[in-house]
């Protein structure tokens, strides 16, 4: 029974996901705070990218910016081998997976709410989905515009609208 209850517990521990190109990058001292106060309260905090990972976690490691896991989109889809490389050193990863993935690892992973400040990869998330705006200082979330100013209020006023997503699989 124990064993049983630490699973369910386990799959509901309330996860939050940060986008870092345009979000954390554009504030990382106050997303040190916002992440710290997050797994103060026993939360997750994944940071969620398109990577690649080794450039992130420095960035993350040099600002002290703690966190739970990062995952990258490069990453997994090199791992997979869907990236095409070019001559010149740029790569290309198909518009319909780069698109979707950070909503279809949301659900996977069961994140309750996540921040990004793609327009184009919210319109896939059945997560909860905060829309950060770096210029206004702001998130916003059905309608609600949240301010960024004070990483306590800020976390307070986001878990509002956490939600538990059914885990998905075949990802």
């Amino acid at each position: 029974m124990q064993k049983i209850l630490a699973t369910i517990n386990k799959a509901m521990k309330c996860k939050i996901g940060i986008d870092f190109h345009g979000v954390i990058n554009t504030r990382p001292l106050f997303f040190r705070l916002f992440c710290q106060t997050a797994l103060n309260k026993n939360m997750d905090v994944y940071i969620i990218s398109g990577g690649p990972y080794e450039t992130i976690n420095t960035y993350l490691k040099q600002y002290k910016i703690p966190y739970t896991k990062l995952w990258c989109i490069y990453d997994y889809y090199e791992k997979k081998g869907q990236i095409t490389y070019f001559a010149d050193g740029s790569f290309r990863v198909a518009d319909e997976l780069w698109n979707k993935a950070k909503a279809e690892y949301c659900r996977r992973e069961n994140i309750c709410v996540h921040i990004d400040d793609s327009t184009i990869y919210g319109q896939t998330f059945a997560t909860p989905y905060c829309l950060y705006d770096d210029k206004e200082n702001i998130c916003e979330i059905n309608g609600h515009k949240i301010i960024l100013d004070n990483p306590e209020d800020a976390l307070q006023q986001i878990m509002k609208y956490c939600r538990f997503v059914p885990v998905v699989s075949g990802y």
